[in-house]
């Protein structure tokens, strides 16, 4: 039986998105696969038309296409209705897969403003936000999968008041997310933490009565979050180190986002999974493809919420302090040490005014 195949392959060096194929077309260490896969669809639907198939290939970089047949002789097909995908046996092949297939055929990563285009900022700002606010959340849900992990206090402190803290709405044309090497960056994050933070505590001392640990509860209890607060502003390193990791990883979004190109899938992949790999002592690679989820529904709002006509208008280029990181600044950069930061990190500051 005759079979009509639609190819879906982002690869570095070519995109497919729906080519019209034949089973000819195919690799040749494909085709028994795809032919008996196609020929299960035929006998499920049989009666019920010639519509093609849909083939889902993984993405390749140009390392990885040199060597396609080997490659692709290790992929493991499974078929969904008429669609005929991979199966991912790790981590990395599902994040490259997923960021390819955004910048390369997602609307609103295409249409995405970036560099001096009028509403750049503002539509990566809401990336930056939406993105902190899935590691604040999502980051404390796996580190406190077992209750066990609140017995030891000095490491728990940390990552329940970087839960509390309120995401970084950046400064325009510069910074994305809190700056580490910025003076007073810390005191300007821990403005408005206290009363999430109590209520945080009041939900941590439920959940361990529920457990059975009826004395660890009350170590967490809501009037002891200035306690909290105060011992974590003493030994700050592991507050600056998840502020420093998250940095790292919506630079990695954004930097994607910016290239509009495959060619950054790689490094992009790479640079996610090996920060989330020990992101606070965790190995937390399994939020690699819902951040990236989250990211794409951010923009998808601010695609919505920006008027067409200035998606691609250009803004005057304007000289910048700043590059997009949010990493720790060189130390031979003539500003480092000197900028005043009270008040920039907030959506309410008179600079987005």
């Amino acid at each position: 039986m005759e079979h009509a195949f639609l190819l879906y392959w982002r690869r570095e060096n070519g995109d497919d998105g729906g080519t019209p194929v034949g089973l000819q077309d195919l690799d040749p260490v494909l085709r028994p696969r795809v032919l008996d896969l196609a020929d299960e669809i035929a006998q499920d639907e049989s009666g019920g038309g010639h519509r093609p198939i849909e083939i889902h290939l993984p993405f390749l970089d140009q390392r990885a296409w040199r060597r396609r047949s080997e490659t692709l002789r290790g992929v493991v097909l499974e078929r969904s209705g008429r669609v005929i995908r991979p199966v991912h046996a790790s981590f990395t092949g599902a994040l490259r897969d997923l960021a390819a297939e955004a910048v390369a055929g997602h609307p609103a990563w295409i249409a995405a403003p970036v560099g001096t285009e009028r509403g750049s900022f503002p539509a990566w700002r809401s990336v930056s936000v939406a993105v902190q606010e899935f590691l604040h959340r999502s980051a404390p849900a796996i580190y406190f999968r077992d209750p066990a992990a609140y017995e030891d206090r000095p490491a728990a402190w940390p990552l329940l008041v970087y839960q509390a803290l309120r995401p970084c709405h950046g400064v325009p044309e510069t910074e994305f997310t809190y700056d580490i090497g910025e003076p007073g960056v810390l005191e300007e994050a821990l403005q408005y933490v206290r009363r999430p933070l109590r209520d945080i505590l009041a939900a941590v001392q439920i959940r361990l009565v529920e457990s059975g640990r009826p004395e660890l509860s009350r170590r967490y209890a809501p009037l002891w979050h200035e306690d909290i607060l105060r011992a974590v502003q003493k030994k700050p390193r592991r507050l600056l180190g998840l502020l420093g990791d998250e940095a790292m990883l919506v630079d990695a979004v954004i930097g994607l986002g910016m290239s509009r190109s495959t060619a950054m899938v790689k490094a992009f992949t790479g640079r996610v999974l090996t920060t989330l790999r020990s992101f606070y002592d965790r190995d937390m690679r399994e939020l690699a493809a819902p951040m990236l989820a989250e990211a794409t529904r951010a923009l998808e709002i601010a695609k919505e919420a920006a008027p067409p006509c200035q998606q691609r208008a250009s803004a005057p280029r304007k000289r910048a302090r700043r590059t997009t990181s949010s990493l720790p600044r060189e130390a031979s950069d003539p500003w480092f040490g000197e900028a005043d930061t009270s008040g920039r990190y907030m959506p309410e500051s008179a600079v987005f005014l």
